[in-house]
């Protein structure tokens, strides 16, 4: 049996990694807002901080552009970021994106600890299209009124009136400035973001806890049994959207379990590592190709932002082992939200393996909660996400097969919708399955 894993955050959650979007953002803005007094516990705990930083941040914004209207005139403007950020942390690593994420976090009709790392590539096309003026299709529920200091506001406006100071590199905004400006800063962005993942994980640590559940839970989705006999034609690879675990995992398994089905770990957006090694790709945020609309991108900055663009430019094909994945006989795919950034990944492997007409199965594990309500929503929004994803990915195809691929799929019994905790019952987790 030829099978694919496909692992999301979900996988490194339910294994012990704090890799989750209020995990990261919590250090994150701990460091840069709370004047050295530690992590904190949780955001209830630094809230009114967050928003006296808030506050700061547009009352030193607004005060600059007084100055500079005072002295060049009403059309004048400078890169407020570059002139005031000094004011707003003592920490010389601030970059745009955090003070983005930080008036998204307020904006955003959303809890933080329920975000997901889509909600991040979801906050990088708004922010981005906001700044460069293109017409987009909004998928953020913004509040209908949020207080800072004391003003307040609709969300999506506050949200747009930050992203307009913030954004400016100049006072003439040239949109090829911005774009580039914005591009490099999400760089160093995620390089952060990467020594912050890099420093939990040791793959060559034989008494970590985090290796040993990726190892447990690697047996269970691949099916893994030391007492069956498996086929020489027997294959497991991995497309990992995570920065944790590289190809290396490979030899971990092999050596510690004996498996030698698997045959690839891949890394489609970059490896997470520290300082110290920088040969390795870094992780990547991105957005989805399919949420550019305009038809003429040589004028569109907005595709520098997408995640086929950033894996070229950032060189991440060229450390990994992948040439494709097709003639599979099951896909599993585990902690992934199927998130709408991704989905050209997915139509790609259901293209090379001819869904339609194939024999491929896909089984889909989720994570279902411990209560009976979220039982039954978790369940919901899983069989919703899978049903989107393949609904979408019918409209690419053939006009007499694409109402009908989600039919045949079940009529020919190849789709598994699974929840998650019949694998990790090794371990309690109250994480979301999240990518």
């Amino acid at each position: 049996m030829k099978q694919l894993i496909v692992l999301g955050n979900g996988f490194d959650l339910a294994c012990g990694l704090k890799s989750s979007y209020s995990d990261f953002f919590l250090q994150r803005f701990s460091e840069l807002f709370c004047d050295g007094k530690g992590k904190a516990e949780s955001f209830e705990e630094i809230e009114s901080i967050l928003n006296e930083k808030r506050d700061s941040i547009l009352f030193s914004i607004s005060n600059r552009k007084g100055e500079i209207t005072d002295i060049y005139g009403a059309d004048r403007e400078c890169d407020y970021f570059k002139d005031c950020s000094n004011k707003w942390s003592s920490n010389t690593g601030l970059t745009r994106w955090d003070i983005i994420f930080l008036f998204a976090q307020l904006c955003i009709g959303k809890e933080t600890n329920l975000y997901e790392w889509q909600d991040v590539e979801l906050i990088i096309l708004e922010a981005v299209s906001i700044a460069l003026g293109k017409k987009y299709i909004s998928r953020v529920s913004y509040k209908e009124k949020v207080s800072i200091g004391n003003s307040s506001g609709n969300g999506r406006s506050v949200f747009a009136d930050l992203i307009y100071y913030i954004s400016r590199v100049s006072s003439i905004n040239n949109s090829s400035e911005i774009a580039n400006e914005l591009l490099n800063e999400l760089k160093k962005f995620e390089a952060i973001f990467s020594k912050y993942i890099a420093e939990q994980v040791d793959i060559n640590n034989p008494n970590s806890k985090y290796i040993n559940n990726a190892l447990d839970l690697y047996e269970r989705i691949s099916k893994y049994s030391n007492n069956k006999t498996n086929s020489s034609n027997d294959q497991v690879d991995v497309l990992s959207f995570n920065y944790s675990l590289d190809e290396g995992f490979v030899n971990v398994v092999d050596r510690t379990i004996g498996d030698y089905r698997l045959k690839s770990w891949s890394n489609i957006h970059g490896i997470a590592h520290s300082i110290k090694t920088p040969y390795y790709p870094a992780p990547i945020f991105g957005i989805d190709n399919h949420d550019i609309v305009s038809q003429d991108t040589q004028s569109d900055f907005r595709i520098s932002f997408t995640k086929p663009y950033r894996v070229i430019e950032g060189g991440i094909n060229e450390v990994r082992s992948s040439n494709g994945y097709p003639s599979l006989d099951l896909i599993s795919i585990y902690g992934h939200s199927l998130g709408r950034a991704d989905y050209s990944y997915f139509e790609t492997l259901f293209d090379e393996n001819e869904l339609y007409h194939s024999k491929c199965k896909i089984e889909y594990y989720y994570y279902p909660g411990k209560d009976e309500e979220t039982i039954f929503i978790k369940r919901q929004e899983a069989v919703t996400n899978l049903y989107n994803l393949l609904t979408d990915y019918g409209m690419t195809i053939s006009k007499k097969h694409r109402s009908n691929i989600i039919n045949r799929l079940n009529l020919e019994n190849r789709i598994s919708i699974i929840p998650s905790d019949k694998f990790i019952n090794h371990k309690e987790t109250n994480k979301t399955s999240t990518t």
